[in-house]
């Protein structure tokens, strides 16, 4: 399949994860929640690589390098969670999804500099499309009376977003610049992320507050599932040669647009008119970045 088949596919899936996400971590305790749901997520994957015969393949397939990048990407990607999931407590998921979507503006800067991306005049339009309609997000949450300045669950967002970019641009290194196995990446950061929430969770007392109260719902492990399938069809595309990591970045994030209609229609959530304008610049610039 060609890149963009593979990213799409991603952000459908992810869409999906976002949503039973937030019905996990609505007003529960996020490390327990975290915990859980990797491990799910770590099980399914470990049983889809040995049911399809490549669970031997994919260890033999590990160096200490490959190690050594998959730790430092659980330590990122945990980073980010921890963050993201301690603002979707509490913000909407149509406000605290596309907050974390704007993490690709950052990827784009980056990558611009570091990996010297140039995408085409169509591309930099749809670009622009896209970073609009994250903006019109900030100015529909307004009159949902959230201040985006003094807001913590935001400025949780925006850490977990920041780290996002972060894990984005790791990523390319590692496939793309290591040239490393896709697969026995993804075995051993799923097996960091189990490791990283534990010690975490271990340490809750001392670093978390001890009011937060756990409760297990059934959605729990379908949040670990539905990532780990949709970390695995991204870098499946994202190992494929010369894939730009801003434009792939920012093509995940259409993920935004399903968890906008799915996340109106179970959570009652309101304020759609404006929302669904950001969603329209977001949509409209996907389609320019397939088209360029």
């Amino acid at each position: 399949m060609n890149w963009t088949a593979w990213i799409l596919a991603s952000a459908v899936m992810l869409a999906f994860y976002d949503i039973v996400k937030k019905a996990a971590v609505r007003e529960n305790a996020v490390l327990p929640t975290l915990l859980l749901s990797t491990l799910f997520g770590c099980a399914a994957f470990v049983a889809a690589l040995a049911l399809g015969g490549r669970l031997g393949a994919s260890v033999g397939a590990v160096t200490g390098e490959t190690i050594a990048l998959a730790a430092a990407k659980s330590v990122i990607v945990a980073t980010s969670w921890v963050f993201t999931f301690n603002a979707l407590r509490t913000l909407p998921v149509s406000i605290a999804t596309p907050i974390r979507a704007s993490a690709p503006a950052l990827v784009f800067l980056i990558a611009f500099f570091v990996y010297g991306e140039r995408p085409s005049a169509v591309q930099a339009l749809g670009m622009l499309a896209v970073f609009g309609g994250y903006f019109a997000f900030s100015w529909a949450g307004r009159h949902e009376g959230i201040d985006f300045l003094r807001n913590r669950a935001v400025w949780c967002a925006v850490a977990g977003a920041f780290f996002s970019a972060v894990s984005a641009l790791w990523d390319k290194y590692i496939f793309q610049c290591r040239g490393a196995n896709v697969e026995a990446v993804q075995l051993l950061f799923q097996i960091g992320l189990v490791v990283v929430y534990a010690s975490l969770l271990a340490c809750r007392g001392r670093l978390f507050p001890s009011r937060d109260r756990f409760e297990w719902r059934i959605f729990i492990p379908f949040v670990g599932i539905l990532l780990a399938g949709a970390d695995w069809l991204y870098f499946r595309g994202l190992a494929l040669p010369d894939v730009p990591i801003s434009v792939a970045s920012l093509m995940r994030r259409f993920s935004v647009v399903i968890t906008f209609v799915l996340g109106a229609r179970f959570f009652h959530e309101t304020n759609l008119v404006r929302k669904g304008i950001a969603l329209a610049a977001i949509l409209l610039g996907v389609c320019l970045l397939c088209r360029g």
